[in-house]
């Protein structure tokens, strides 16, 4: 049902955002056809995972999406049937952790927006470690996203997906060294295409 329930809500949304909120899509090469990976992009908006989902096709994502919006019923079961799963902002969610750790496994897509909470104006501001600490222990492809909003109507939106972060010669140590490391070379990957033409 939840595979179906993604197809069709993509099928309905895709003519929607091409009139209304048109994307500008650059770099769909770097992101996998096929296996687990990470994406990680700068949050605009709570439009963004949809946006982005419409915008890469040939993947199913699974967004990490902060806690809150699990409360109100309708919207919660909205967000599991487009495979989204809550995060705990406040706290050190090992549950979140995990789950994120076998959508990889298991093959799959997962969505991480690594500053936590939303840049409405687009400034870049700091990233949190807890994508990189996914990154680390899950060992797939990390994938830099950067959406060039705000998002305006009947205006194209630049979308540019980066290649693969480099985490590799970091070790599999988890200490807060490697992690700001880490950190920094994902900050670093998807502000660098906010310039970019």
């Amino acid at each position: 049902m939840g595979k179906r329930f993604y197809r069709f809500c993509y099928m309905v949304l895709k003519p929607i955002y091409s009139v209304f909120l048109p994307s500008d899509v650059s770099g769909l090469e770097h992101v996998p056809d096929e296996g687990g990976f990470i994406l990680c992009a700068n949050h605009l908006s709570n439009r963004d995972p949809l946006y982005l989902a419409q915008c890469c096709p040939k993947r199913r994502f699974h967004f990490m999406a902060k806690a809150e919006l699990f409360r109100f019923k309708p919207l919660a079961w909205f967000l599991k049937k487009l495979d989204a799963f809550p995060v705990d902002r406040g706290h050190n969610d090992l549950n979140a952790v995990r789950t994120a750790l076998k959508i990889t496994a298991d093959g799959h897509a997962l969505g991480i927006f690594p500053q936590g909470t939303r840049s409405r104006d687009n400034t870049p501001t700091p990233m949190l470690g807890g994508a990189s600490l996914i990154a680390m222990r899950a060992r797939v492809p990390v994938i830099p996203c950067y959406i060039g909003g705000p998002y305006r109507v009947f205006r194209r939106t630049p979308v540019r997906f980066g290649p693969p972060v480099e985490l590799a010669d970091l070790g599999r140590r988890l200490d807060s060294d490697t992690l700001r490391a880490a950190t920094k070379r994902i900050e670093d990957a998807v502000w660098s295409m906010r310039d970019a033409k």
